[in-house]
């Protein structure tokens, strides 16, 4: 059992912010966490269970951890219990606090870069990221922090004897600990370069005078993370012009949305992509084109069903999203991101193939074979299990189509 709570509304505002980075949207089981989450009740220990969900990233497919809905919010509590007495450096823009939010804190990072790159006497800005950095930290550099706690420490050390790693990426109390632990190269930076750098989780820019600077700057970033069981990434960590941090981590991306769709299109811009997909209301022009865009870039597939949840309704819309669910890949990501969006939308499910809910059914991940058996009583078939018990309370209130709808709204 927890020992203390949070103080309300805090943690269930934050636990609402950690569901838009969750890979498997689950309606029935954020809603019983948010219940007591409200009321201040805790969160009782149940047994830890890790899914895989092959999850195709920018670059490249990375098999990613995933757990329940109540495992989330529980290490969202002890992480947030340990980090009650951490204090990030003004610098650090990424995940600094329980009331932390993603997007006044990314516009507040580009306005400081932009404002250190138009410096003339620090004319280079330093790159620095470290080597596969959610998944190389070590246990005992999180076990070892000032601020953990027995209680985080005995569910990190859980965790990563199942997950094989401590941190699982899209999870808040993750970037929460992610953020913290790198404080001694906090330090270290800003001894050498006070004021000059920025970080977002392990990005950091140091604006610098000159190429020897910028290499003792590396070296002493090099032996603090050492220390820590971590290196940099020599392929990332890079010196360059400072104005370059204006088209990249300081770009302002403006325009239209479907402006900045057409244009992302045209440079095949992912970024400008996802950005116009989740502000811009339903276009034709988007609805036409997207299908195609998700089918060469499937990363987009998030954001796609966030912005069909807006857009189905119209009738481009509704033909994307009947297109774009006969024709994804019959795979557990692809179910777990469309088969919410029929849930949500009820007369999407005739055109529900089989196959994307047999992907759902024979998923490891029970949340996402409640998913598919919602869908399969929608669409009144025999589901192939017997139901959890989730699903028998569910049925047993009726099967209401409107109870608990899956979040499709997302960061991802």
């Amino acid at each position: 059992m927890m020992e203390e709570t949070l103080p309300v509304p805090a943690l269930p505002a934050a636990f609402d912010g950690d569901l838009l980075t969750d890979y498997v949207p689950d309606a029935l089981g954020a809603a019983d966490v948010r219940h007591l989450l409200s009321i201040g009740r805790p969160l009782d220990d149940e047994p830890l269970h890790v899914g895989r969900l092959r999850v195709p990233l920018a670059r490249r497919v990375e098999v990613v951890p995933v757990i329940s809905c109540a495992a989330r919010a529980r290490m969202l509590h002890l992480a947030e219990q340990a980090l009650s007495v951490h204090v990030p450096r003004p610098e650090v823009f990424s995940y600094r606090s329980l009331s932390w939010q993603y997007r006044p804190a990314y516009q507040a990072r580009q306005r400081h870069l932009r404002a250190l790159a138009a410096r003339a006497d620090l004319p280079l800005v330093l790159a620095l990221d470290v080597h596969r950095f959610g998944r190389s930290v070590p246990l005992d550099a999180l076990t070892q922090a000032p601020w953990m706690t027995e209680g985080l420490a005995d569910a990190l050390t859980a965790l990563h004897a199942v997950a094989g790693r401590s941190l699982l990426p899209g999870h808040r109390w993750a970037n929460r600990l992610a953020t913290a632990v790198l404080a001694p190269l906090d330090d270290t930076v800003a001894a050498l370069a006070p004021g000059r750098w920025a970080r977002w989780g392990d990005d950091l820019h140091v604006f610098v005078r000159d190429q020897a600077e910028a290499d003792g700057i590396r070296a002493a970033a090099a032996n603090a993370l050492q220390r820590l069981g971590l290196r940099l990434s020599a392929e990332k960590s890079t010196v360059a012009p400072a104005a370059s941090v204006l088209a990249g981590s300081a770009r302002v991306i403006e325009g239209g949305a479907e402006q900045i769709w057409q244009a992302g299109l045209a440079d095949s811009d992912v970024r400008a992509l996802r950005f116009a997909l989740s502000r811009t209301p339903p276009d034709d022009t988007v609805s036409r084109t997207l299908v195609n865009a998700v089918r060469d870039r499937p990363g987009l597939l998030p954001r796609a069903v966030h912005y069909l949840d807006r857009a189905v309704h119209s009738p481009l819309g509704q033909t994307a999203a009947k297109e774009l669910l006969g024709t994804s890949p019959p795979d557990a990501f692809a179910a777990a991101r469309l088969l919410p969006l029929a849930v949500r939308h009820p007369g999407l499910v005739p055109a529900v193939p089989d196959t994307l809910t047999a992907a759902g059914n024979r998923s490891a991940f029970l949340p996402l074979r409640e998913i598919a058996f919602r869908v399969d009583v929608l669409r009144g078939q025999q589901h192939a299990h017997s139901p959890t018990p989730r699903m028998r309370r569910w049925l047993a209130q009726g099967a209401s189509r409107h109870s608990h709808l899956p979040q499709v709204t997302t960061l991802l």
